[in-house]
């Protein structure tokens, strides 16, 4: 016979030798020999965050910097319901979370007990498979099945397209009794396989329809920094018939990309129309942010739609899907470059012409912009120091980052997976503790008061600096349809509050200042990227009319070429 929780003694180590190094742990009861055994473990660093929405998204944030698989425990009862924002981010960005929910023994299930409720498969819909631990490992098979479990839950999580997995763990009391020494031939399984490799065959037809086709666009989505793609993106470019758009947050940068597409396409007049639409679109990694990109190509579709993914994706965002293709980009567009025949193409002049027009007429426009959001967000990026994270808070902060260039020396972060507001602040901190390179925040006041939360932790540092845009409500909707003052349904949509960011920014231990002009910007943005033991927060004020105004007329001019 073993103990009865001698599975929750070798969890830990299953879990270590599967790749997992941390697990952010919300402090509770039921989980109290979870907690036990992770910390004793020796080789799992545990880091400690109250609040399980917040632990959520700082748990994401720490695997989006490591790419490494990232435990996340809590104890019972809607703690567990806490975890699902950020578990919904996590499986829309592949992102691999092994959540550890402890739980109530079955027979206690709607029996009226604390802090309990139906946990069986709680993220249904967001999670790549749910998992249901045995309660006790007294009986051989009973552990046999645990560790099998376990091992499957791993495999699960990393295989392609990676995401998070959810083992719950009825336990008995007693909580806090000494646990049983870990099992000394604790077995691992581990799933091995090939690449998908492209057939000969397959390469031809693809290499056909490459080279017969005049009109070439590739889209790079959100993704991680992939510096086999950016060493191909040179050479793409060099064929005259190839176009790539790539926005900020896909993180390929070249002089030749199309950073700001969001601006180029709202530039397009009704007489050029079509005059852009591809013959090929090749897209790679996930979303992409700009409205009017994807309006244009669903009016537009091209001949060919292909989407590279390392797994069967029916991913059909420009509603023109031809070819879902199993490899990576490096693979597909370094094979099809070492074959093709350039050809004479003025596809990439022509969007070279125009790209040229759009920024032209984008400088002369900023340059006559009173002091509003745009104003303030294109001093911030240039003076951002080299090799900064940027992290970008969703709404407004996103989009307006993306009227500019995207700069070579900053990687760019957004939780676009599902494009909440919710965690942001902890996001970044969860990334800033996992970096060694400093961490930056944009964020808009709603966003910042919503996730405030995220700095009631201990783990953060002077390595995080958070701008919040303070306009005084969610200004992004009088930007898409701007109300009249005295509309009874505006509070609903702008949310106009009164809280004092300063006393909040105290009540967590992080620095403060507050700019309201021009003239005041160059000098606090130097004070926010000074060497700091805590998190630094400027608060900068605009005038949520004026940017109403300034924005719907940027788009009104920027048309105007």
């Amino acid at each position: 016979m073993n103990s009865p929780k001698q599975g929750v003694s070798d969890l830990p180590e299953i879990l270590y030798r599967h790749g997992l190094r941390r697990v952010v742990i919300s402090p509770g009861s039921r989980n109290a020999p979870l907690i036990f055994s992770f910390t004793g473990h020796g080789h799992i660093e545990c880091l400690s965050i109250t609040d399980e929405r917040s632990a959520g998204y700082f748990a994401l944030g720490l695997a989006l910097k490591t790419q490494e698989p990232l435990g996340l425990i809590c104890t019972s009862g809607t703690a567990a319901l806490n975890f699902a924002p950020a578990i919904a981010e996590a499986f829309y960005q592949n992102i691999p979370l092994i959540i550890l929910t402890a739980d109530r023994p079955g027979e206690w299930i709607d029996q009226s007990d604390g802090q309990t409720l139906r946990q069986r498969e709680i993220y249904t819909n967001y999670i790549k498979k749910s998992f249901e631990l045995p309660t006790e490992t007294a009986i051989d098979s009973d552990l046999w099945y645990f560790n099998r479990t376990v091992n499957e839950a791993m495999n699960t999580a990393m295989q392609e397209p990676k995401g998070p997995v959810h083992l719950n763990i009825p336990l008995r009391e007693p909580l806090y009794a000494p646990l049983p020494e870990r099992s000394a031939d604790i077995r691992i399984i581990k799933t091995v396989g090939s690449a998908p490799v492209l057939s000969d065959e397959l390469l031809a037809r693809l290499l056909y329809t490459w080279n017969n086709s005049q009109r070439k666009l590739v889209i790079l989505g959100a993704n991680v920094e992939n510096v086999e793609l950016n060493q191909i993106l040179p050479k793409l470019l060099a064929n005259p018939s190839v176009v790539v758009i790539a926005e900020n947050i896909a993180n390929n940068y070249n002089p030749g990309v199309i950073s700001s597409p969001e601006r180029f396409f709202r530039a397009l007049n009704a007489e050029e129309g079509s005059l852009f639409q591809p013959d090929l679109m090749i897209t790679v990694g996930h979303s992409v942010v700009s409205g009017q990109l994807k309006k244009y190509l669903r009016q537009n579709p091209p001949s060919a739609h292909w989407h590279i993914q390392q797994s069967p994706s029916f991913v059909d965002t420009f509603q023109g899907l031809t070819h879902s293709i199993v490899t990576t980009p490096e693979t597909l567009l370094g094979a099809l470059l070492a074959s093709e025949d350039k050809s004479g193409s003025d596809y990439g002049k022509l969007f070279a012409d125009k790209v040229l027009k759009v920024n032209n007429k984008h400088q002369v426009l900023m340059h006559s912009m009173p002091w509003s959001d745009l104003v303030v967000y294109e001093a911030v990026l240039k003076h951002i120091p080299t090799g900064y994270n940027l992290h970008l808070a969703n709404s407004t902060a996103i989009r307006h980052s993306q009227l500019f260039e995207s700069c070579e020396d900053i990687v760019y972060h957004c939780n676009r997976g599902t494009s909440g507001i919710d965690g942001c602040i902890s996001t970044a901190a969860g990334f800033s503790v996992a970096s060694s390179k400093p961490t930056f925040l944009i964020t808009g006041d709603i966003s910042f008061i919503y996730d405030s939360n995220g700095l009631w932790n201990k783990h953060v540092s002077g390595n995080l600096k958070i701008i919040v845009i303070n306009n005084g409500g969610g200004n992004i909707f009088s930007l898409i349809n701007p109300m009249d003052g005295e509309n009874p349904a505006r509070e609903f949509f702008e949310t106009p509050h009164e809280v004092n960011i300063k006393l909040l920014a105290g009540a967590f231990g992080a620095s403060h200042a507050l700019c309201k002009s021009m003239d005041e910007l160059s000098g606090l943005l130097d004070w926010l990227f000074e060497p700091s033991d805590h998190p630094a927060i400027l608060e900068i004020m605009t005038d949520p009319d004026v940017n109403t105004t300034v924005f719907k007329e940027y788009y009104n001019q920027i048309k105007l070429l």
